[in-house]
């Protein structure tokens, strides 16, 4: 799905942060702002867990996304996670999902041979409210998130992702960060995860947000383990080896203090490539 109209330019600074994102140099410079970051880590070293994440992810990435592996990257902001993508898959099929029309324009130039759907995803069809933050662009949203920065209202289309994936590929992994409408995004994909089992990578923020309701990733979480048999792990768990989550250990690993914003989400039988095969919830 394409925009008719010309997109709005990107703000310089998006270009440049898009850029480098979407760079060989992207993966050491982020390692450089973790490391920038050391007064606020020794301040808080309760969150040590938490800032290893990006790290646990980027460990486990490659074990996931083989060569010819096809992915969807849902919420791209600014491409990191799709150029990396495309890198593990090594020319496998790559969809790409991102509202916000300046951030469409500039992934549709840096991936050619993508699939760029200019829309926001959820579980119905046809237009809706695009709360972009001007301020902090990674937390634009369908949600108008004030505390985060200021924010301006875009009319945009959504679709179901069984609308823009009707029949096929088969998609082997999934990344989807939304900002708080993962569980809506997902169920509008249902006939896809039926069809094609991927491992899914989501975003579950604070499990208590003054800007969200963040009733829809308890009911994630309930409806991936319970109807579609999937096990959740917490991406330190599964560098460990530790067991599926149940629900306490999804909501624990979620409050403070935070040991992980991100989780994996595995359909049975699949398994991490030279990894045991993960535990089973306890």
């Amino acid at each position: 799905m394409t925009a008719a109209h010309a997109a709005p330019r990107a703000p310089l600074a998006a270009r440049v942060k898009h850029l480098l994102a979407t760079s060989p140099a992207g993966r050491p410079l982020a390692r450089l702002r973790a490391l920038s970051g050391w007064p606020h880590r020794l301040r808080h070293p309760e969150l040590a867990e938490l800032y290893r994440e990006d790290g646990y992810i980027d460990t486990l990435l490659p074990r996931f996304v083989l060569p010819g592996t096809a992915c969807l990257d849902i919420g791209a902001h600014f491409g990191a996670v799709a150029y990396r993508l495309a890198a593990l898959s090594r020319g496998g099929w790559l969809g790409i999902v991102e509202a916000s029309p300046w951030k469409a324009a500039l992934l549709r130039r840096r991936f050619p041979s993508a699939r760029v759907f200019e829309t926001a995803v959820s579980d119905t069809d046809g237009t809706t409210t695009f709360y972009e933050n001007t301020d902090r662009p990674g937390f634009s949203s369908l949600s108008d998130r004030a505390s985060r920065g200021a924010t301006r209202a875009l009319t945009v289309p959504v679709a179901r992702l069984d609308t823009l994936l009707p029949d096929g590929p088969r998609v082997g992994f999934v990344k989807i960060d939304v900002e708080g409408h993962e569980y809506a995004a997902l169920r509008g994909g249902a006939a896809m995860l039926a069809r094609d089992r991927p491992v899914i990578l989501f975003e579950a923020g604070a499990a208590a947000d003054d800007d969200l309701d963040t009733s829809g990733t308890t009911r994630l979480f309930d409806w991936l383990v319970n109807d579609l048999g999937y096990r959740i792990h917490a991406p330190c768990d599964l560098v460990a080896g530790r067991a599926a989550l149940d629900a306490q250990g999804f909501l624990a690993h979620r409050s403070y203090p935070f040991t992980a914003f991100n989780f994996f989400a595995i359909p049975p039988g699949a398994r991490p490539a030279g990894m045991a095969n993960p535990g089973e919830n306890q």
